[in-house]
């Protein structure tokens, strides 16, 4: 089944030139600082925007394997140069599926880890619990899933100033849908501020 994703690509071509513009504007404002954003203490914010991707066994038995556009919003605070606990609201996107359209968002609540690689680089880990709400609908009819589950996740960041920093991230959410839980993956960049 081929399904027309015009829209969807549209839609992340707009977000992503959004994002290419503020990374333009932080590295300008940046400078060449090499002090890295691990290194310190202190709350920070951020957002990212990228694809997930929904591939399950849906309620009616058929396989679902679709991808939209997804985002996080999320603000934390940085215990010492390895440690930061992160709490974020996440848009996973809205998929087509046989048993009608899925759309699903959540909060979560993530322990990460960084490892400093070089100076500006850093490895990243997360893990941590997802609260999830799913909606289907499709058929007139709507159903509504509320779900805890585990979220995983791993990337990369560099710092352009004590201040700025990009991240490129890889994150599983585990969501319920209508008694059946399903893994979405999500693949962002996002900027995130230091204050």
């Amino acid at each position: 089944m081929t399904i027309n994703n015009t829209s969807t690509s549209l839609n992340l071509k707009r977000a992503l030139g959004t994002l290419a513009a503020a990374i333009t504007a932080t590295l300008a404002a940046g400078g060449t600082a090499h002090a890295q954003l691990a290194s310190t203490p202190g709350y920070y914010i951020g957002g990212n925007v990228g694809q997930s991707h929904l591939k399950d066994d849906s309620p009616l038995g058929t396989d679902t394997d679709r991808s939209d556009t997804g985002y996080k919003f999320y603000g934390g605070y940085q215990f010492n140069p390895n440690f930061a606990l992160e709490l974020g609201y996440t848009g996973l996107g809205k998929f087509e599926a046989p048993s009608g359209d899925v759309k699903a968002r959540g909060l979560y609540l993530d322990a990460v880890g960084l490892v400093p690689l070089a100076p500006q680089w850093s490895a990243l880990g997360r893990i941590g619990v997802v609260d999830t709400e799913a909606k289907i609908s499709g058929s007139g009819l709507t159903v509504k899933d509320h779900d805890t589950g585990l979220k995983v996740g791993a990337g990369l960041q560099y710092d352009f100033s004590p201040n700025t920093a990009l991240r490129g991230e890889w994150e599983r959410y585990r969501v319920g849908l209508d008694s059946v839980r399903s893994n979405v993956d999500q693949y962002s960049l996002g900027v995130v501020f230091k204050f």
